[in-house]
């Protein structure tokens, strides 16, 4: 155990909170409170040279792992490690004088040294089991300037040893430069995670916001800053109604720092900061600004372009539920692209523009559905791509009520009677499918496309006609005629 580590959980007996805060000052030469997430810290505290991390993280492997019992015989069983060998390939590689720096440089290559890395480096296989049942859960190893901050999760008391790991984190970012950091956007996501456990959603996205606000002041500019800022921003979105209400300041601030320049905002940041304007736009009905935001997330596929790795590093933000361009009834918020579409189509039909309605519909499956777009894009009239809209509406009620396409005619039967009732689990489903076809309608009607029009309305009253929806329908057709 890291000296200062143990003076600490034996002074707080295990104890965070003020136990905790107070026991950093007793055993810290000086204080530093920031007022963000209590007291830092001092780095010579948590900082190591290269021996001497090296060393303790051999020696901790080796007293936890490195010799059989009943606790590490059933971690190499769970492993599909042969039982009978072990004992000696852990005398050999123990043995080797490569070992140390082998553990040291793969610890410091994942930034993570887990059970499941100790037996590939051990015995030369994978192991998809990484828990720990010893006293060792896992080390955490980051190169800082010329030093190495270690951290050692324990399974004892393990509130304590996280929330060490967070405010030691929290301890190097306010004292080292940002760029002398390994890997800071990765630390920086595993404070967040680590606070999440000890701070309620709004503390959480108030304290990430003063931490970076922090950071920002004490550090030039640089790619970094910029990913930070984009976090935070992501955290405000995901935030709650109080801090949702500051997106539109933090992204104007985002975009006129990083306008231009060498770390200016890249095509992929700009298409998640349209996401969110977009929808943004949507929840305010200000249909200007989502009709803008969202078409250029349509125009030339960026969104689609940059989804994966948007949804990789920032996959709280966009739903990603698999996209179903073949189907009609579903919930379009559950797919970023559907969404997106969705709330777009929502407000060209609000400003007037069916005829960008319809050219969406022509060029995008996911618009609408395949069926109806194979209807719009055939070269001929084809009676049977017309009655095919609703061989999918029902094949669609059937999977969402039954899983299967197997009873159709048992599903949309339950589906009738239950759909309009708020409880219900299909209402949240047809509310959303019922206000994009009756958009659809309109532009269709508008733009004179009545063969599918009277396809399309016949479908809705028969399967999915919601009262409201169908009023404010009957009521736009009946003005459009007057026109």
């Amino acid at each position: 155990m890291l000296k200062f580590d143990e003076l600490l959980f034996q002074k707080t007996k295990g104890q965070i909170g003020i136990p905790f805060e107070e026991a950093i000052e007793q055993l810290s030469s000086y204080e530093i409170d920031e007022k963000i997430f209590g007291n830092v810290i001092p780095l010579k505290q948590i900082l190591f040279n290269k021996t001497e991390a090296t060393n303790v993280i051999y020696s901790t492997v080796k007293n936890s792992w490195g010799k059989m019992d009943l606790f590490t015989q059933e971690m190499f069983r769970l492993s599909n490690i042969e039982l009978q060998n072990v004992e000696k390939k852990l005398d050999a590689f123990f043995s080797s004088p490569t070992s140390k720096k082998l553990i040291f440089e793969h610890a410091l290559m994942k930034n993570v040294f887990n059970f499941s890395h100790f037996i590939e480096l051990v015995f030369g296989k994978k192991s998809n089991y990484s828990k720990s049942i010893t006293k060792l859960n896992e080390i955490h190893l980051y190169k800082i300037g010329r030093k190495y901050f270690i951290h050692i999760l324990y399974n004892q008391k393990p509130d304590f040893w996280r929330y060490l790991y967070a405010k030691k984190i929290y301890s190097i970012f306010l004292q080292t430069p940002l760029h002398t950091i390994q890997n800071p956007l990765d630390l920086m996501n595993q404070f967040k995670q680590l606070i999440q456990s000890f701070q309620t959603k709004n503390q959480v996205v108030t304290t990430m916001n003063k931490f970076i606000q922090k950071i920002d002041y004490k550090n030039p500019r640089s790619y970094l800053l910029k990913e930070f800022h984009l976090l935070n921003i992501s955290l405000h979105f995901m935030g709650g109604k109080r801090h949702y209400k500051k997106i539109n300041k933090l992204i104007s601030d985002v975009i006129r720092t990083w306008k231009s320049g060498e770390w200016a905002l890249t095509e992929k940041e700009q298409t998640l900061l349209s996401y969110i304007l977009a929808i943004d736009g949507a929840k305010h009905f200000d249909t200007e600004k989502t009709i803008a935001h969202g078409k250029y997330l349509i125009m030339n596929d960026r969104l689609i372009n940059h989804s994966i790795e948007l949804l990789i590093e920032y996959g709280e933000i966009l739903p990603n539920l698999k996209p179903e361009p073949q189907s009609l009834v579903k919930r379009y918020d559950k797919n970023y692209l559907e969404q997106v579409f969705f709330i777009v189509i929502d407000a060209l039909v609000k400003n007037e523009q069916y005829f960008d309605v319809l050219q969406l519909m022509k060029e995008y499956e996911i618009a609408s559905c395949t069926s109806i777009y194979d209807f719009l894009n055939a070269k001929v009239f084809d009676k049977d791509l017309l009655l095919k809209i609703e061989a999918t509406v029902q094949r669609d009620i059937a999977y969402i009520v039954d899983h299967s396409p197997q009873h159709v005619l048992q599903s949309i039967e339950k589906w009738l009677k239950q759909y309009r009732e708020i409880e219900s689990p299909f209402y949240p489903i047809a509310k959303m499918t019922s206000q994009h076809v009756c958009n659809l309608l309109k532009a269709l009607f508008a733009t004179e496309q009545f063969e599918l029009f009277e396809q399309l309305i016949n479908i809705y009253i028969k399967y999915l006609i919601l009262q409201e929806d169908f009023e404010d329908l009957r009521n736009f057709v009946s003005g459009f005629v007057q026109k």
